[in-house]
């Protein structure tokens, strides 16, 4: 086997990079998508596929922060990666609106507490 066969067939558990993309891209658990999409990242970092793909599974979780450091990382890569770049701003839309809904909530218990003050 020449040097870029390897290069090109590198493997983790068995599996090339392409298998994990495609073992990723069939599971529907989007917590095994990111744990294969870290496999396919392992094996090929400057996937910016990939982690754009990732990404999506994190805010399917509602861990946008991740998300958000998935699409920073592909635009890294791909500064013209439009949908990463998209995916991006959708992910910090929906942590600012978490970000301020417990900031209304803080609001609320703070006015409950001067209104009734504890004796």
């Amino acid at each position: 086997m020449s040097f870029l066969d390897k290069l090109f067939k590198k493997k983790i558990e068995g599996k090339t990079v392409e298998e994990w993309y495609w073992t990723a891209v069939d599971e529907n658990d989007p917590e095994k998508k990111i744990k294969y999409f870290d496999k396919v990242l392992e094996l090929k970092p400057s996937f910016a596929g990939a982690l754009n793909l990732r990404g999506l599974e994190f805010v399917i979780l509602t861990k946008y922060e991740d998300a958000i450091n998935s699409f920073d990382k592909a635009l890294e890569i791909r500064p013209s990666y439009l949908e990463a770049k998209y995916n991006k701003e959708d992910a910090e839309t929906e942590l600012r609106k978490i970000k301020a809904a417990e900031n209304l909530c803080e609001e609320g218990e703070e006015k409950t507490e001067q209104k009734n003050p504890s004796s």
